[in-house]
């Protein structure tokens, strides 16, 4: 009998799959927040631009997390109505100077750590592949990769 499985045989729905355990596992720890996925990936990308850039704006956000701008222009509205962040420039949405409150800076630092725990246990299990999984994810999304060298031979 043929295999007509979709969860073993396409890879298409084994990277949704791997992207939705991955997920999950990160939900669990950003929930105890009273925050969606999205709202850290972008509460980090201002934490993380914040150490480069005290001018941050709507479309660095876009830039920096590859989260759709109608996406990140909703979670802005949002976290901006939990004080997470505020909008410093009220004109024009695209425009805005973004920065985190205290209470959006506590979150973050509360939660970067843990997250990273958890991504690094999550992929832990690909072991000496790491390098190699990371190459083929950006030479997926078109993105240089890096070539080690070998120097043992």
């Amino acid at each position: 009998m043929a295999d007509i499985s979709l969860n073993e045989n396409r890879i298409g729905l084994l990277i949704w799959q791997t992207s939705n355990l991955w997920q999950s596992k990160i939900r669990s720890q950003i929930n105890k927040f009273n925050i969606s996925f999205n709202e850290y990936l972008i509460l980090e990308t201002i934490y993380n631009l914040s150490e480069l850039s005290t001018n941050i704006t709507q479309v660095d956000i876009v830039k920096h997390s590859f989260i759709d701008k109608s996406v990140v222009s909703s979670k802005l509205t949002k976290l901006n109505n939990k004080n997470l962040i505020k909008k410093m420039t009220p004109n024009d949405n695209r425009s805005n100077k973004l920065v985190l409150t205290k209470e959006g800076n506590n979150i973050v630092e509360k939660i970067i750590n843990d997250v990273i725990n958890i991504e690094n246990d999550f992929f832990s299990k690909l072991n000496q592949e790491t390098f190699n999984f990371i190459n083929s994810l950006k030479l997926l999304l078109g993105k240089k990769i890096r070539i080690k060298a070998n120097y043992n031979e």
